[in-house]
């Protein structure tokens, strides 16, 4: 039975690998798209309390916690309501910092924020929060550090003495209870609304984990943070966010088309993916036999005339037979099986040499006659070892 192989062709197999090139593609699009449905990726925002990379606050919390300061992160306005009304209950000054990385919240929604602890902090607050609030001043621009407090009136300010960082917001103001004011406005300003302060921090950088120590960093940010017994971090959450999220713009029928579409590609998968089948154990039309392999060979050496290669090919087997006789292991090399060999037939050590290595025939009797000496030294090497181990039984056997 014979059958024909077809060398498959550079055109052949890129049609068969087309199925699972739009299995993979249609795979990672369900993927991206169910992982837009249920959420995305959490990753360390700027002044999330809990993280410890170097944009999180979470070395500032710690320290105020340590302190001995009542620190409750909030990321809902009921959250902040809750913690506020608690402290209110319990008779305990508060302040309220407002570190909104997202840019969740809009001005609207700050300014009702005034007027409910004693000391309100916003971190690098936005134009439309500026408007919102009808502060005094507006955004300017961003500079780095450090800038000097100037001796200004705000004491976590003097205490810090300079602020640093590398993208510090100062605003323009003209108002004289301003902070760290450099060439085009100043970088943390105090002002009044609905009976209590309202502090403006351009420089949030302070309050991270990679800068706090730069400058006096940890004083203003303790300073302002840490006045009151009580804190309120209100980081804002996306249940405090207008925009509605993609989940909720998302048609229902959407979801659970997705998981049809997986489960469909899987079932695709296994139906279309190659499988190998059971062995197939298929009998050889011919056993060869060892002696014809060993004639074979032979003739081939005597048709090519390769005399010393067939008496190589001798006397590689013969050292080797010899090597495992004297027990010589398999580290052994030609020079040692010679020397061996002789000393165990009491040989002359060249002519085994010579008959092991040097010797080549000139003709196809000398050939022959060189095989049976290999095949001579081969017994005899046998017999002395096994005589040698027959006198060794026969003494312990004696003792």
């Amino acid at each position: 039975m014979t059958a024909t192989i077809v060398t498959p062709t550079a055109g052949r197999a890129i049609k068969r690998s087309l199925f699972w090139v739009g299995v993979v593609g249609v795979a990672l699009t369900v993927a991206v798209l169910m992982t837009a449905l249920n959420g995305t990726v959490t990753g360390s925002e700027r002044w999330d309390t809990s993280a410890a990379a170097p944009t999180g606050s979470r070395a500032l919390v710690t320290v105020l916690g340590e302190q001995g300061i009542d620190v409750t992160v909030a990321t809902t306005r009921a959250a902040v309501d809750s913690a506020l009304s608690d402290a209110r209950d319990a008779g305990e000054q508060v302040t309220l910092l407002v570190a909104d990385g997202r840019g969740i919240l809009d001005g609207d929604r700050i300014a009702g924020l005034t007027g409910l602890a004693d000391r309100l902090v916003l971190v690098e607050p936005g134009v439309d929060t500026l408007d919102a609030l009808d502060f005094p001043f507006a955004t300017s621009r961003t500079v780095s550090g450090p800038i000097d407090s100037d001796g200004c009136a705000l004491a976590a300010a003097t205490r810090a003495g300079s602020v640093d960082g590398d993208a510090i917001v100062v605003y323009d103001t003209d108002v004289d209870d301003a902070c760290f004011r450099t060439e085009g406005g100043a970088a943390v300003l105090t002002t009044t609304v609905d009976g209590a302060p309202v502090t403006v921090l351009g420089a949030g950088e302070a309050l991270e984990n990679g800068a706090i120590e730069r400058g006096g960093n940890a004083a203003l940010a303790l300073g302002l943070a840490g006045e009151h017994p009580r804190l309120v971090w209100y980081s804002p959450g996306p249940a405090d966010s207008d925009a509605a999220s993609l989940a909720e713009l998302t048609p229902g029928w959407v979801n659970p088309l997705a998981w049809l579409a997986a489960i469909t590609l899987l079932v695709a998968a296994f139906w279309r993916g190659r499988r190998l089948g059971p062995v197939v154990i298929e009998n050889l039309p011919v056993v060869v036999k060892t002696t014809e392999t060993m004639e074979g060979r032979a003739r081939l050496y005597a048709r090519g005339g390769a005399r010393l290669r067939a008496l190589d090919a001798l006397r590689v087997g013969t050292l080797r037979r010899i090597a495992r006789t004297l027990a010589l292991g398999a580290g052994a090399g030609v020079d040692d099986v010679i020397t061996s060999a002789a000393a165990t037939i009491g040989a002359d050590e060249r002519a085994v040499r010579a008959l092991l290595v040097d010797t080549e025939p000139s003709t196809d009797a000398e050939l022959v006659r060189l095989s049976d000496r290999l095949t001579e030294l081969e017994r005899a090497v046998a017999r002395r070892v096994a005589q040698g181990d027959d006198t060794a039984s026969t003494e312990r056997m004696n003792a």
